[in-house]
Parts: C-alpha cells; sequence; structure tokens
C-alpha cells in the first residue's frame, strides 16, 4: 500500500487542501467545488492504490457552513466521471471561528476488493499525466492524468497497480517502489506533483498495449535497470 491504513478487511485513505479555494486570503484561488474534487480524486486515488472501493467518506470542513455543499458537489464530482454511486459523507463544519484561509480534509473507508496479486517487480511501469501543482493546475487541465480511464483500467484489471505521486514528486515514488534501482524518466522527477497529477501505472506485459491504446497522452514507458 502507499498511503493508507488497513484495518480489518477495511481501507482508510485521507488527503486534505489550505489556503485553496473562495476565501480573500487564499493562496490559489478557486472554486471550493473544484478544490473538494481534487482533494476528493487524490483520496480515491489512494484507495485504488490500496485495491479498495470506498464505502463511506468523511469530510472535515474548515471554510465555514456556507462551503459544505460545494465540498460535497465536489466529491460527487469524483463518482459522476468514474460511473459509481457516491458513498455517503458525514463530517463537521468549523463554525465557531471564523477562518482566514480555505481548509478542508476527506477521508474515505473502503473494502478490499479481490485482484491478481503480483509483485512491483512483475511488472512493468508507465507514468500518465505530468507533474503539476498551485496554478498549474488549473492553467493545464488536458495535462493532469484523468481519473475516469485510470479507474476504467485498473476495473478491468488492464492496470494491475496504480500509484499516486503527490507533493514529494516521481523520485521519492521510485525509491519506495524500487528501492535502488535506476529509473530512466523525461519528465522533472523532483518536481511535486500536487494532486497526484500524474500517475504510475503498473501493468503486467501481456496488457501493454491494451494500455496504450487506452491512454494516448502523456503516457511515458519507464526504463528500470540495477544501474
Amino acid at each position: 500500500m502507499r498511503n493508507a491504513v488497513r484495518i480489518g478487511g477495511l481501507i482508510a485513505t485521507t488527503d486534505n487542501a489550505a489556503a485553496i479555494g473562495e476565501k480573500p486570503q487564499d493562496i490559489v484561488a478557486a472554486p471550493d467545488k473544484l478544490s473538494a474534487y481534487l482533494t476528493a480524486r487524490v483520496t480515491f486515488l489512494e484507495q485504488l492504490a490500496a485495491n479498495a472501493i470506498p464505502t463511506h467518506i468523511l469530510l472535515a470542513n474548515f471554510s465555514g457552513d456556507e462551503a459544505w455543499n460545494h465540498y460535497v458537489a465536489g466529491i460527487e464530482q469524483v463518482f459522476d466521471e468514474i460511473g459509481l454511486v457516491r458513498p455517503p459523507v458525514d463530517g463537521s463544519s468549523e463554525s465557531n471561528m471564523p477562518t482566514l484561509q480555505s481548509g478542508l480534509s476527506i477521508t474515505m473507508i473502503g473494502e478490499i476488493q479481490k485482484r491478481a496479486a503480483y509483485e512491483h517487480s512483475e511488472l512493468i511501469w508507465y507514468t500518465y499525466g505530468l507533474p503539476l501543482v498551485g496554478n498549474e493546475v488549473l492553467e493545464q487541465p488536458e495535462n493532469v492524468a484523468l481519473l475516469q480511464p485510470i479507474f476504467d483500467a485498473w476495473h478491468k484489471e488492464i492496470v494491475q497497480q496504480v500509484w499516486p505521486v503527490g507533493s514529494k514528486g516521481l523520485q521519492v515514488e521510485f525509491s519506495r517502489l524500487f528501492g535502488g534501482k535506476k529509473v530512466e524518466c523525461s519528465l522533472d522527477v523532483a518536481k511535486t506533483a500536487g494532486p497526484c497529477t500524474v500517475i504510475l501505472l503498473g501493468l503486467h506485459p501481456e496488457k501493454e498495449k491494451l494500455a496504450q491504446n487506452i491512454f494516448t497522452r502523456n503516457f511515458e514507458k519507464l526504463c528500470i535497470t540495477t544501474g
């Protein structure tokens, strides 16, 4: 697993966003719905990384009562995009103290799915999407890894492993996945990928052609050697 906690047969994943939203002092100005969508997207991808599908969602809203419905709408967008019914959303809003900047956290609880198991070394690996952060995400939506094809390919087991790349960038994820092996990649491996705008996908060699037909943009095969 990547950033997830296993509790019996359940998986818990979480992500948060701060100073991104509609308040005057936010660092990145964006609709609250979009901020929640990107946060929920990361949390959902972490579920896939743990081979789980979410069944419950907890929302912590630090932006005031008026933001709640916008945040729920952003979460809903994730599930609309992949064709699943949104699980129930519970949680709370900070309504006693007015905040100067936006903030939210989304936790998903999911059930582990039965899937074929492979070691990382048995798979071939690709990057999908480009590393983007902050306003780059708003300015370059065409370079953000799309959620719908990722989920479809994972669900059909064309993709065996989903591995989101977050704020620490590709090189950190390479180290976690491949240890001391040398990985060749044309992307900036030190750059943050913000809300997981680039994803590592592990494929069984027999599924490579199928995956190449699905992911037609910003899809690059990694060269991994013992170096």
